[in-house]
């Protein structure tokens, strides 16, 4: 499981706005439910998904996690994110 992952099931749907929790994402994935916390964690971070909601935790792809998923980073997108250290947070 990789961060890609995370990205491409938020991305993955015909909702425009798809939103989802870490443990619907774990669910629907297969995988442990505290691994995909951690990793929403730092992908949040990244700026590449957003909390949508406070009280239910529902997360979806920011338009820079689109655009990254696309390949279409600014180059000052992709040095950001290069630069990006998980250890950070």
């Amino acid at each position: 499981m990789s961060d890609l992952d995370i990205l491409e099931f938020l991305n993955g749907h015909s909702l425009n706005d798809f939103e989802a929790p870490p443990t619907a994402i774990a669910v629907n994935m297969g995988l442990a439910e505290g691994t995909v916390w951690n990793r929403v964690r730092v992908v949040k971070a990244a700026g590449l998904i957003d909390r949508t909601d406070d009280d239910r935790g529902y997360y979806r792809i920011t338009d820079l996690g689109k655009r990254y998923l696309a390949g279409e980073l600014t180059d000052d997108e992709r040095e950001q994110l290069e630069a990006f250290d998980p250890a950070d947070i």
